[in-house]
């Protein structure tokens, strides 16, 4: 008799451990959600919450069935008490990010306004060089490289953590605001575009320059040809002055001096460019 009351009590004892167990497991895991502390003032969003959530109840159910083994005497109470304790803190999923939530969408929207201030430095960015084409590819690589280097700067400075902490934050922004990875794309893809547009300025800037300084060699040509027919011109008549044709009767030297002249002045005009 004796016997049987010694199982009886040790049993109910063991009862008691299991309540409390599945008690302190859940009260570990509440306390674990108020005392979580962050390492860089940067909160985590709500899928780094549940990861942690689910990290915390994987090393929870492991202390639990690492204590439960030893309660042989109610093995089918233990595996019900299992199945409730499991259920108790699948029920408390997400208390972790409600307890940041309000700071995680603060910082979320303040992600949202950096980045959207990214896009039109950007924009802009994009815009003086355009003005400024052509130029070489160095000087377009190191505008949108100091213009990264800027926008880092202002993050680094005025977001949680920085880049790295606004990386964490820019999943749920505006309809057409970028994360920062996909802005950094975009911006690649913009030198990309400015390359081109560069090529293009430099064939049309090399086309210009050859029509210019073509069209002045034509007059500065076209000039000397002018001045010289009419140098020309002026030394046939000298010559007549100085009774160069004096063999020649007035009338007969009126005629050659004309056809002179008049054969200088087609010989000009045959090497003008129009």
């Amino acid at each position: 008799m004796g016997k049987f009351i010694l199982i009886d009590l040790k049993k109910r004892d063991e009862k008691k451990k299991l309540r409390e167990l599945c008690h302190e497991i859940v009260k570990d895991f509440s306390e674990w959600v108020r005392n979580y502390e962050v390492d860089d003032n940067t909160p985590p969003n709500e899928e780094e919450c549940a990861a942690l959530e689910e990290a915390k109840f994987e090393e929870l159910k492991a202390a639990f069935q690492e204590q439960a083994q030893h309660l042989r005497r109610i093995t089918t109470l233990v595996e019900m008490k299992t199945l409730d304790t499991y259920a108790a803190l699948d029920m408390r999923r997400g208390y972790l990010y409600r307890r940041f939530a309000d700071d995680v969408e603060e910082l979320e929207e303040q992600a949202g306004r950096m980045l959207t201030h990214c896009v039109k430095t950007l924009e802009t960015k994009v815009s003086e060089v355009s003005d400024m084409l052509p130029m070489t590819e160095a000087q377009i690589g190191e505008e949108m490289e100091q213009m990264k280097n800027v926008l880092t700067g202002w993050i680094e400075t005025n977001f949680p953590d920085g880049v790295g902490g606004l990386d964490s934050y820019d999943d749920e922004l505006p309809d057409g605001t970028p994360s920062y990875s996909e802005f950094l794309e975009s911006v690649g893809a913009a030198e990309a575009d400015l390359m081109e547009k560069n090529a293009a300025a430099i064939e049309a800037e090399v086309a210009e320059a050859k029509e210019e300084y073509s069209t002045m060699l034509k007059v500065k040509v076209n000039e000397a040809i002018n001045k010289a027919v009419e140098e020309i011109i002026q030394d046939i008549n000298e010559d007549a002055k100085e009774e160069e044709f004096d063999y020649l009767d007035e009338d007969a030297r009126a005629e050659l001096l004309e056809t002179l002249a008049q054969e200088v002045k087609d010989y000009g005009a045959s090497r003008l460019d129009e």
